[in-house]
């Protein structure tokens, strides 16, 4: 879904003319004032599938369709995630990835554990049959993703969060961290909002006004995690899915964060770009 929703567009050769451009961003607004103007929850639990089921049948030509369709892009896009991934998991292990879009990383990771669950709020990217006896795919309402109590070794979303409503991204935080067994993970990737806008609104706006309905830095994220009941948040980072250090306590990141909000946008935005490298990993 929401990861799986919409990737952040990547400025590649494999060309988007400006229309296509202006297309999406007008589409993504209109479709985003329909979640931004849903008067409850559970209006938004029939919403979130709605619209990106309607966003990928409207929008033919952003990088992740694009991506899905073909098994080598694929393959390319997916590799440091994997690879990320790789360092957490075990043949032990129950994986689920939340907001897994085409679930590629999820196909990709399952001869590496014992169960792989994608799950997304449309199916509209999943392509061909399941070829792992342990990879599954289940269409979820964006909230809940009914997973027994401690039943999950390793979390994982990427490009998610910020297509939630806040409200219901604290929601979506408690069932992943209720779903974590004890000493479980949960990696939480998301665009930094200091270095933003990241969706499509970046080449028209000063905030995001398409599907990202909120963008976030690493501290905001962590506090989040904390809410939800995940006692330990640390700060992983990371380029092209290599670890460059052992986990970190969030204090060695929080200070950036505040020095870097206090510049001007330009500087900020310029600066902030080197946050990308920064996730953040609850430890249950």
């Amino acid at each position: 879904m929401i990861s799986g929703m919409i990737r952040p567009l990547a400025r590649s050769p494999a060309a988007r003319t400006d229309p296509q451009v202006s297309e999406q961003y007008y589409i993504e607004r209109e479709l985003a004032d329909r979640l931004r103007g849903a008067r409850s929850r559970d209006e938004r639990r029939v919403l979130y599938g709605q619209v990106y089921r309607e966003f990928n049948e409207r929008v033919r030509h952003y990088d992740l369709a694009i991506q899905a369709a073909d098994p080598v892009i694929q393959a390319a896009a997916i590799a440091p995630q994997v690879r990320l991934l790789r360092g957490f998991v075990s043949r032990q292990s129950v994986y689920c990835e939340i907001g897994a879009g085409d679930g590629a990383v999820a196909r990709a990771l399952a001869p590496m554990v014992s169960s792989s669950l994608a799950i997304d709020v449309t199916d509209a990217l999943l392509r061909g049959p399941n070829p792992d006896a342990n990879f599954r795919f289940r269409v979820f309402d964006g909230f809940d993703p009914a997973l027994p109590p401690q039943s999950v070794d390793v979390a994982y979303s990427r490009d998610l969060v910020e297509h939630l409503q806040p409200d219901d991204m604290l929601e979506q935080t408690v069932a992943v961290a209720r779903m974590l067994k004890a000493g479980g993970i949960y990696v939480c990737v998301t665009p930094n909002r200091l270095s933003g806008p990241h969706d499509v609104s970046r080449d028209f706006d000063d905030i995001p006004r398409g599907l990202h309905l909120k963008e976030y830095t690493a501290t905001e994220v962590a506090q989040t995690l904390r809410k939800a009941g995940v006692g330990d948040v640390r700060v992983l980072i990371s380029v092209g899915g290599w670890r460059l250090a052992p986990l970190l306590p969030m204090w060695t990141v929080t200070p950036l964060e505040g020095f870097l909000s206090r510049l001007p946008r330009w500087a900020r935005r310029r600066i902030a770009r080197l946050l990308a490298a920064v996730k953040v990993v609850g430890i249950r």
